[in-house]
């Protein structure tokens, strides 16, 4: 018997809040397949929960029906492909992330929130606009797993508490802040080691600025040509020209979220290698590849 539109319509509003979701930007695609479900005979009186896991929408439900369950499986499994590219937050385009070790699929706009923009204003600094603290409060600090994060402990003229900021490499300004930092915080050999990356710094024929130290750029995180590259590469031109390329593709934003780091100095003769043709027919080999 063929469900009435008031009651599809109660179906799929009812059900809608069985969803375990993190915001509202999948409330569409779930009514679209709460509503495919629907025209493949789901029976209306059973109920249907789902909730996301891993970045993409799940929808735990069966039939004992062999027929209509075949259907409703490949429902879910087309809902769980469109779920992967949109933002959870807003419904917008989006893409898998990982924000604080957990699998999410945002917009950049929502995935830029998640993200700490440092700011170092003389001595007082600030995460996305807001004051955090000033350098002169730092108690202590501690390096982790070879710079890739500070951990930075604030004293407070009204208690007796420290105050801990993790602050990562990937965050926009991370060794802006890591050159404020007093150098009595850092051990002998850090003080060494900080030391000698800031004053040689080489420049990035990939990305374009002033940020390579110990043969890789530490903005763009790119290996410097170097002769073991022949193994992959027939000359340094045709690498730099591929990275570029990746870089100015940009599948996981990483430079859109570069864009707001300061802390190295742009070069202003830097030179794209590629051109739009060569652009082009790399991203159709990329497709090609992923295939």
């Amino acid at each position: 018997m063929e469900s009435s539109k008031d009651a599809i319509d109660q179906f799929i509003e009812s059900n809608l809040s069985n969803f375990s979701i993190n915001g509202s930007g999948w409330h569409s695609l779930i009514r679209d397949m709460l509503y495919e479900f629907c025209i493949a005979g789901w029976n209306l009186d059973e109920k249907v929960f789902g909730k996301e896991k891993f970045g993409g929408l799940r929808c735990y439900v069966s039939s004992p029906d062999e027929a209509l369950n075949k259907k409703i499986q490949e429902i879910k499994s087309k809902y769980i492909r469109l779920s992967g590219k949109t933002c959870e937050k807003c419904g917008k385009e989006g893409k898998g992330r990982f924000v604080n070790s957990w699998e999410t699929t945002l917009c950049f706009d929502h995935y830029l929130e998640t993200i700490n923009i440092l700011e170092i204003d003389n001595d007082d600094v600030k995460i996305n606009g807001k004051y955090v603290f000033n350098t002169n409060e730092i108690s202590r600090i501690e390096i982790r797993n070879s710079y890739r994060q500070i951990t930075l402990y604030i004293s407070s003229s009204f208690t007796d508490k420290e105050k801990t900021f993790y602050v990562a490499r990937w965050e926009p300004n991370f060794y802006l802040l890591l050159n404020s930092i007093p150098q009595h915080f850092f051990s002998n050999e850090d003080k060494t080691y900080t030391k000698s990356m800031f004053q040689n710094l080489k420049d990035c024929e990939i990305c374009g600025y002033q940020s390579v130290f110990e043969n890789r750029c530490v903005r763009c995180l790119k290996e410097s040509w170097n002769n073991s590259l022949l193994e992959y590469y027939d000359n340094k031109l045709e690498y730099i020209k591929e990275i570029q390329m990746d870089l100015f593709i940009d599948e996981d934003d990483n430079e859109k979220v570069r864009q707001f780091d300061r802390s190295f100095e742009k070069l202003p003769d830097h030179k794209i290698l590629f051109n739009g043709e060569e652009l082009e027919k790399y991203k159709k080999e990329l497709q090609e590849m992923d295939l």
